[in-house]
């Protein structure tokens, strides 16, 4: 198994960004990653471009469309089918989003503390969810500089308030990419064995995704019969043995080794640190843990900004 830099939202021509779908596949490569999803406001008109530019650039392609409505943005993967996104009303999402899973889709909230009213409307995350284990992923990371963002961590609250209500949805990080620019950005990374369409989708769905504004923090649990557990899998509560890794070699064109250093790991259960650790490449460490949910979380400089979240893992669940 191997962790892969992919890109979940991207914006072209086709809506309203500057690149043409075969320049966006061109920076999504010349950047690193190795999979690129086009998520074009509510089009998909790019789609056959987008094909034809990842097999030129040995690229994984991702299909997508952006849901943009009054109420809010929704990133719609893979949709085998069409779930009308014109007229949905805020208390309706349930069903949109139960639509886009009889199609074979997941549902995603992108962005949902961004600027709302008179700036953008629709921007913010409106949809009045009754059912928040029906979404697949929430976009706690957004745009350049997200892990010093007040949105950020209002998205990070809202994912732990899912998380301790005993929900199962994945954090994930979107460059929301408009245009080449020299901004700061974190990265997401899906766990796969081979990088495929069908891997991406299913690391999103089954939580197996880190998330790096830097070096990537990943991290799994070790039985006591010594058989490992992923991030997104569940272990029963008691002793808990963690292996954690942390690498600074990822991504190497797209952030500075000296703009954003690694300074304490913090285990955290249940939306509190339980344990600090220094920043070491490999280390083992042995928790006790309830039932819940455990993460990691890299902690550093990010850009002349301290103490910041600078690497987060999706949790391992505890019952």
């Amino acid at each position: 198994m191997k962790w892969y830099p992919v890109e979940l939202h991207t914006h072209t021509q086709h809506s309203d960004g500057d690149f043409t779908v075969s320049e966006l596949v061109h920076a999504a490569k010349q950047r690193g990653f190795h999979a690129v999803c086009l998520s074009d406001h509510n089009t998909m008109s790019g789609l056959p471009e987008l094909y034809e530019a990842a097999e030129r650039e040995h690229m994984v392609p991702i299909p997508a469309i952006e849901w943009t409505t009054y109420w809010g943005h929704m990133l719609v993967l893979d949709e085998q089918g069409y779930t009308d996104w014109r007229g949905v009303r805020p208390e309706e999402i349930d069903a949109a989003i139960a639509s886009i899973h009889r199609n074979h889709g997941l549902a995603g909230i992108a962005h949902p503390f961004a600027l709302d009213n008179p700036i953008n409307t629709g921007y913010h995350w409106d949809f009045q969810v009754a059912d928040w284990d029906s979404v697949d992923f929430l976009e706690v990371w957004s745009r350049d500089n997200a892990p010093c963002k007040i949105q950020s961590y209002r998205a990070l609250q809202l994912w732990e308030t899912l998380l301790n209500r005993g929900c199962h949805i994945t954090a994930t990080s979107g460059r929301d990419w408009h245009r080449e620019d020299t901004y700061h950005y974190a990265h997401t990374y899906v766990l796969a064995e081979n990088l495929t369409k069908e891997s991406v989708l299913h690391a999103v769905k089954a939580g197996q995704i880190c998330l790096a504004a830097g070096p990537l923090l990943t991290m799994k649990g070790i039985r006591s019969d010594g058989t490992q557990v992923q991030i997104g899998d569940t272990i029963d509560a008691g002793k808990i043995e963690i292996e954690l890794q942390l690498d600074d070699e990822t991504m190497p064109n797209d952030w500075e080794k000296a703009s954003v250093t690694a300074k304490e790991i913090q285990l955290v259960h249940n939306g509190k640190v339980i344990c600090r650790l220094a920043p070491d490449a490999s280390q083992r460490v042995c928790v006790n843990a309830a039932s819940g949910w455990l993460r990691a979380d890299l902690i550093g400089s990010f850009y002349g900004k301290q103490d910041q979240k600078i690497a987060l893992t999706n949790p391992i669940y505890i019952k």
